[in-house]
């Protein structure tokens, strides 16, 4: 189902990630073509460099800015419509927490960037893609880099988002059934729910990153039409997978 069809990445900052999802989508769904939607022409570049070893006319990378709407729009003019489309943030998460030690904490300002960049984000994206016809929407909540993160500000952060993100898939999966659009919605957890269950070393580090890409394609590999399965449509809407 999805041999020859477009799928689009949008993200920046979890490179090796969107890769490894990318060559998955190649290799085993051999879909005609990878349309990556980044911030930065750094963040383009780089992806472009991490898949040296995918064919070139199969990758096609462009930066949005800050206006991510029209970086949609131009995109869907450009290369159709989508099967599925993978959302993640374009920055890190802070590695800072709320209250406490002011120099450790976020103030009104920080706090609310980083709600616009994990979470409105998602949001902006969500309101294009739910109005395209015959696509699938799959929403990643935010990676704590292993060993990066002694304070668990960024874990603590990272679970804030995930949560939200959970209320937001959830209800977007309902809304949308009742447009004529009938755009499937599901996530994807780089969030653990403890600590302990994060990557301890690069092996562990590497597994999390295939299974990464194995989640892209179970969430968002097309799902049977209604006149199929009116059951088998539905039950996988406002799912979630932890990898």
């Amino acid at each position: 189902m999805m041999r020859g069809r477009t799928v689009w990445l949008i993200g920046e900052h979890l490179v090796e990630y969107l890769a490894e999802a990318a060559r998955q989508l190649v290799t085993e769904c051999h879909v005609g073509r990878v349309v990556l939607l980044t911030q930065t022409e750094d963040g383009a570049a780089a992806m472009r460099a991490a898949l040296r070893d995918v064919p070139a006319d199969l990758v096609h990378a462009a930066a949005v800015g800050d206006d991510l709407e029209a970086g949609i729009d131009a995109a869907l003019s450009r290369h159709g419509y989508p099967a599925t489309i993978v959302s993640t943030a374009f920055a890190p998460l802070p590695d800072k927490l709320l209250g406490g030690d002011a120099a450790a904490s976020l103030d009104a300002g920080e706090f609310r960037q980083m709600v616009q960049e994990q979470l409105t984000h998602q949001f902006r994206v969500a309101r294009k893609a739910s109005l395209i016809d015959g696509t699938q929407l799959v929403l990643v909540s935010p990676d704590v880099p292993a060993g990066v993160d002694p304070t668990g500000a960024g874990f603590a952060m990272a679970n804030f988002v995930k949560t939200t993100l959970h209320a937001f898939t959830a209800t977007l999966a309902v809304e949308n059934e009742r447009l004529v659009h009938d755009v499937p919605v599901n996530q994807i957890n780089l969030t653990r729910r403890a600590r302990s269950e994060e990557p301890r070393n690069q092996a562990e580090h590497q597994e999390e990153v295939r299974r990464f890409g194995r989640a892209v394609l179970l969430a968002g590999a097309p799902l049977p039409d209604a006149e199929d399965s009116r059951y088998r449509s539905r039950i996988y809407r406002g799912m979630a997978i932890t990898v």
